[in-house]
């Protein structure tokens, strides 16, 4: 892929995680997850402008973002992988 790709939309601070199961929730029969480790990762609209970046493209991401913890860590995930980030304020 060549050339400028623009992208527009809603980014998601996706979050992947992995741990045990060993008991029940006491009140249903829903397993209950002690977290061993974990993996955050931009979805939606960011997920996207990351795989067009893969791609060998330059990238600009147009996306709403919140000023808080999630923001940034979604921000300098975008700047890892060589996305231009222009954030709108939520």
């Amino acid at each position: 892929m060549t050339g400028p790709v623009v992208v527009i939309g809603d980014t998601l601070l996706d979050r992947d995680v992995e741990g045990v199961v060993t008991r029940l929730c006491p009140d249903s029969p829903v397993p209950v997850l002690d977290e061993t480790t974990y993996v955050d990762r931009p979805g939606g609209a960011g997920l996207a402008a990351i795989f067009a970046a893969a791609q060998g493209a330059e990238v600009a991401l147009v996306t709403a973002l919140a000023d808080d913890a999630g923001g940034a860590r979604l921000s300098s995930l975008l700047a890892a992988a060589g996305v231009q980030l222009y954030a709108l304020p939520l």
